[in-house]
């Protein structure tokens, strides 16, 4: 028989749902450039290991991230670079595969502890500060319980923001590895939601759970009772709709601002392009050929008469 974990789809779950549908629909005209994809991953990376101890700044990572040197505790480098390499997975990892979960945790927790890529062997427990908030199911239970986890998530027929909400609590409540479960946690869910909609790869949603890591302790703190993990739902789905709304809120690059109007008129000119923006035509021309350069947009025709177009519409 199919384990159903319990929860409850209340008013504010639907309305989440629908307000961040929208929003990443908008969203996703404006995540064209790649230094944006590289900023919010720093911040993705920087949140999910803020929330559990690490130190390092953004700055930091980007300095790891350009394998440039770093002062900072040993271990703590080493979670960041094994972070990287975890996040650079998301493209070939499935989010239904157990043993693509084993082998995400292994790129995680490489060189940090013995058991990496392995379920755990002994009892844990969930902690925020110095308390205990969970008592994890015993250790000989653990692989079961992630059969029967996997068994659902492959089969649910639940919306995707929902779901990879629910995997995500039943995985904390599991904690099925000796160290890293958070991180896995929030990856997991981002896997799960960037088979939805890859925008969701580059979206920094752990930076916003760091913002509000004592709620997220806890939701899970609170969840699991009559309810299941409906408050879980609700507060991951908040945090969600939140990053959306900073991101859609954010300010607009000259490279956004010609994609939206090349979008809005394909045969738009380089002139009437300076016109709107209010640039130079030589200016418009150094962001069309840089923006040519980097793949983002792409040119058809002859060089007086022929046109622009954004590369996958």
């Amino acid at each position: 028989m199919l384990y159903i974990p319990p929860y409850k789809i209340t008013p504010k779950i639907i309305d989440l749902v629908s307000k961040i549908s929208e929003a990443v629909g908008v969203l996703l005209y404006a995540q064209e450039e790649l230094r944006l994809h590289r900023i919010n991953r720093i911040k993705t990376i920087q949140g999910s290991l803020a929330i559990e101890g690490n130190t390092l700044t953004t700055d930091q990572i980007t300095a790891i991230l350009d394998n440039k040197p770093v002062i900072a505790p040993i271990n703590e480098v080493q979670e960041i670079r094994n972070a990287i390499k975890a996040y650079e997975l998301l493209d070939e990892l499935n989010a239904n595969s157990m043993n693509d979960l084993l082998k995400a945790h292994l790129t995680m927790e490489l060189g940090l502890i013995d058991d990496a890529g392995r379920f755990r062997r002994q009892g844990v427990g969930v902690a925020s500060g110095k308390d205990i908030i969970h008592y994890a199911p015993p250790a000989e239970r653990v692989p079961y319980l992630m059969r029967d986890l996997f068994d659902w998530l492959d089969e649910t027929e639940e919306h995707p923001l929902i779901k990879s909400c629910v995997f995500h609590y039943e995985f904390e409540f599991i904690h099925p590895f000796s160290d890293g479960n958070g991180r896995i946690g929030r990856l997991w869910q981002t896997l799960i939601l960037s088979e939805w909609r890859s925008v969701f790869k580059n979206l920094p949603i752990e930076n916003v759970v760091y913002k509000y890591r004592k709620e997220y302790y806890h939701a899970i703190a609170i969840s699991g009772g009559e309810d299941g993990c409906t408050p879980f739902i609700e507060f991951i789905l908040s945090v969600i709709d939140e990053t959306l709304t900073m991101e859609n809120n954010a300010p607009r690059t000259t490279r956004d601002k010609i994609m939206e109007q090349m979008r809005a008129n394909p045969k738009i000119t380089r002139n009437e392009l300076a016109a709107i923006l209010r640039l130079t035509p030589d200016g418009v021309k150094y962001h069309l050929q840089k923006m040519s350069a980097d793949g983002i947009i792409t040119h058809h025709g002859s060089s007086r008469s022929g046109y622009w177009e954004v590369v996958g519409g």
